[in-house]
């Protein structure tokens, strides 16, 4: 370096400090400094320190010296102040100032210096004089005016707190640089920073809540023994409970609000502060205000619902009386409402399901008015409602489990659920006049309610039954509805096994319309068919389905004999359905079957009757002798129907409820005729006055339904089915309990308790054991042990 460059870059310390200490100085004053004032100070400080030797020891020592100075001065005239009160408003007014600067004085005062390391890199090295300075700003105000003056300062602090409790006007920023005072001054240990704050200023501002509202409600403590919550009872007396809410629920707010602006949040303990208000204000006087929790309910009164849910949801254990209220509430309510309606809704399942929405929209907006739809009144509302549909007190049906043992008592709720979706998705009155955007709405209302039923599998299986109907009889509103249905059902969660079912029933159906046009023209192709009529063969309709899917098999199977002019058609299926399918048999379900017949009567009347292949049989016995009576016998001869179902379809010829002329005519004597009536000898004619009503007027023409609900299951399968949908539970009940045994291995009968009626059949059959020393605790036998388990049990048999 030559002479003349070293010489420019001496640079003197008392000279650029003369020039920079009038900013300082300013500064420190809280006096203004202009913009090129505070470049100037930045470019003088970088002088110093980069040029200067030990220039950042200078700058430090001769800024204590001046924040000394400034802190000593301040001192005298806050120690100067007489009172209390003037006492803080001096040192509040001295602090805003001094804490303000002690964030903007020590920004110059930083630099970088650039440190060689062995290996020649440079490195840049931040020496942050800024926090050295602020520190001692900081530790000089603590030493020499707020360690000797906040025990003043703190009582002043909360004497205004106090008053503002009273409802007095207080000057807020006052309490909150006593707060802030603690935290800046005291800010030194990083493990507990806030320590300090904590022991003094936060406990006894919680002190003073505790002892405020204690002394004002008038509990009983050590300071204030005989006096039995004088204020309380006096308030109870003027204006009541509901009134005394609206006090706490005031005061709980204004102490919020309070702790929002005296306290440090971030102080781990800042919440007591809330939980001692919380006691002092609710706790103590839960009982009284839990007493008006129930007839608020039974009033809707959402107002004050909500007023008494801001009190208790503070409060450690108030919320659980909360939710027994709403739980019986609803238990109650809901049962009275359906007892109250039960011969309608039994056998309107629109009624029905259109009650249970209404019940649910009423009870989920008065949790979500009156309780903010806190998660546990919801929790508590679908346990209540689901209690509501699954009761079997009013609406019950029993299914009958093995023989020999008790019926089980199930809810109606998911038969009239299913009852509701065949109404919407066949064709009804009620699907015609909706859109499809309602039915689309009112079946996910249905889904819903479904969410709450815990018999679902009775569900499934008469909602099966009723797509089985609406598909044989081709009765279906809409194929798409009856699809999404399906897939709606699924994504619910439904049994997936279930699910498929439903779904292969339609791909079925589906899959028979190619199916019946090969039939038919493999027919007109041939001439086998010369005995089957033209007009015959392109009106019939047959469907093969799925035994597996639709749930039937050969068991259903009717020895019955059909009519001639159907018969030819099952040798024709039968082999045309063996070229197509290898291996397969069919299994004819004659009561599954239905047709339209051409029925004539002698005054020249002509109906179209739509009957099930039963009624059909019967009818056609009397085509040669129309004027004739046939007895009962005579009949069982030529249709060989069993007698169960030959009376049944007899019945509803001679009896249909719907219509007040009948198809056939019998010589019961009795007005209300019924399968009782019947006997081998009844006879049975044609009754050739049979007539329409239509509006008051007699009709001679018109279509007749006699198929109303097509029977899918014969009586001793109806028995069966309950028993295996009891039998299905069973063995899921069964699966579990070995799935959880495989799974913990050991586990005590306590902990078995949900399966405590499959325990023995599973020990019986080896998939579980008791420990021979503890008879109440299980293991599980894996398969080579329940083998063995199996050959020692038989042996010992």
């Amino acid at each position: 370096m030559t002479a003349p460059l070293k010489a420019a870059l001496t640079v003197n310390f008392e000279e650029e400090w003369v020039k920079a200490e009038p900013i300082v100085h300013s500064l420190l004053h809280q006096k203004p400094v202009s913009p090129a004032e505070w470049q100037d100070l930045f470019f003088h400080v970088y002088k110093i320190t980069s040029w200067v030797d030990d220039g950042p020891r200078m700058i430090r020592n001769i800024l204590t010296k001046k924040i000394n100075e400034y802190v000593n001065e301040a001192s005298v005239r806050i120690k100067s102040l007489q009172t209390d009160e003037s006492l803080l408003n001096g040192y509040i007014k001295e602090w805003n100032r001094f804490y303000r600067q002690a964030s903007i004085l020590p920004l110059p005062f930083k630099f970088q210096k650039i440190d060689e390391t062995p290996k020649h890199k440079c490195v840049m090295v931040n020496y942050m004089i800024l926090d050295s300075i602020r520190s001692v700003m900081l530790d000089k105000w603590n030493e020499t005016i707020f360690s000797i003056i906040s025990e003043p300062l703190l009582a002043e602090a909360l004497r205004l707190v106090k008053e503002e409790r009273d409802g007095n006007i207080i000057d807020a920023d006052n309490v909150i640089g006593i707060r802030q005072s603690f935290v800046a001054l005291h800010d030194k240990n990083p493990d507990e920073p806030l320590l300090a704050y904590q022991k003094a200023f936060e406990r006894q501002f919680i002190d003073q809540t505790t002892e405020y509202y204690n002394k004002i409600c008038g509990k009983v403590s050590k300071t204030y023994k005989g006096v039995l919550k004088r204020w309380l009872i006096q308030l109870l007396n003027e204006l009541g409970v509901l009134e005394y809410m609206v006090y706490a629920d005031k005061k709980l707010d204004e102490e919020q609000q309070r702790a929002q602006k005296y306290l440090e949040m971030s102080s781990p303990t800042a919440g007591r502060h809330m939980e001692m208000a919380v006691i002092a204000l609710v706790e103590n006087f839960e009982d009284t205000i839990l007493a008006e929790c129930s007839k608020l309910i039974a009033e809707r009164d959402v107002e004050r619902l909500q007023r008494l849910y801001r009190l208790i949801r503070r409060t450690r254990s108030g919320i659980e009386t909360v939710l027994k209220c709403i739980d019986n509430h609803i238990r109650t309510e809901g049962l009275n409402d359906m007892k109250n309606n039960a011969e309608n809704l039994s056998t309107d399942p629109e009624r029905y399901v259109q009650q249970l929405l209404i019940m649910f929209e009423k009870f989920s907006s008065l949790v979500r008015e009156g309780f903010c739809d806190d998660a546990r009144l919801l929790t508590a509302r679908d346990k209540a409602f689901r209690a509501v549909v699954n009761d079997t007190s009013i609406f019950k049906i029993e299914m009958a489990s093995k023989k020999g043992r008790t019926l089980s008592v199930e809810s109606k709720c998911a038969e009239l659920l299913a009852n509701y979706c065949d109404l919407l998705l066949r064709k009804t009155q009620l699907s015609k006049k909706l859109t499809s955007e309602e039915i689309d709405e009112k079946l996910n209302q249905v889904l819903l309610v479904l969410k709450y039923v815990e018999n679902k599998d009775v569900f499934m299986r008469f909602h099966r039954a009723h797509l089985s109907r609406r598909l044989i009889l081709e009765m279906s509103a809409d194929q798409e509805k009856e699809e999404m249905m399906v897939t709606r059902l699924r994504e619910c969660g439904m049994p997936s096994d279930g699910v498929n079912k439903l779904s292969r029933m339609l791909q079925d159906i589906e899959l028979n319309k190619d199916m019946n046009a090969s039939f038919k023209k493999s027919l007109t192709g041939t001439n086998n068919n010369k005995s089957i009529a033209g007009e015959l063969l392109y009106s019939i309709n047959l469907k093969v389905l799925n035994g597996g899917a639709w749930g039937r098999g050969g068991s259903e199977r009717i020895r019955f004999s059909l009519p001639r002019e159907l018969e030819d058609f099952v040798p024709e299926m039968e082999t045309f359905y063996k070229r197509q399918h290898h291996g397969r048999k069919l299994c004819w379900m004659h009561h599954w079957s239905s047709g339209t017949m051409i029925f004539g009567t002698a005054n020249g009347g002509r109906f179209d009757l739509e009957i099930t292949t039963f009624q059909m049989a019967v009818l056609f016995c009397f085509n040669e002798r129309a004027n004739e009576k046939i007895s009962l016998e005579t009949l069982r001869v030529a249709t060989e129907l069993p007698d169960a179902e030959l009376m049944r379809t007899l019945l509803s010829l001679v009896a249909y409820p719907k219509m007040r002329s009948q198809i056939l005519l019998c010589d019961s004597p009795s007005q209300n005729i019924t399968i009782r009536d019947f006997s081998d000898s009844t006879k049975f004619s044609i009754n050739h006055e049979f007539h329409l009503i239509k509006n008051g007027k007699v009709q001679n023409r018109g279509k007749v339904n006699l198929i109303g609900r097509l029977q899918l299951s014969l009586e001793a399968n109806a028995e069966k089915e309950h028993e295996s949908i009891v039998a299905l539970r069973e063995y899921r009940v069964q699966e579990g309990i070995v799935k959880i045994m495989k799974m913990r291995k050991r586990l005590t009968l306590a902990q078995l308790t949900m399966g405590i009626k499959q325990i023995d059949w599973l020990i019986d059959n080896g998939y579980m054991n008791c420990l021979p020393e503890d008879i109440s605790t299980f293991v599980y036998l894996g398969p080579k042990q329940r083998l063995i388990f199996l050959v020692s049990w038989e042996q010992k048999s």
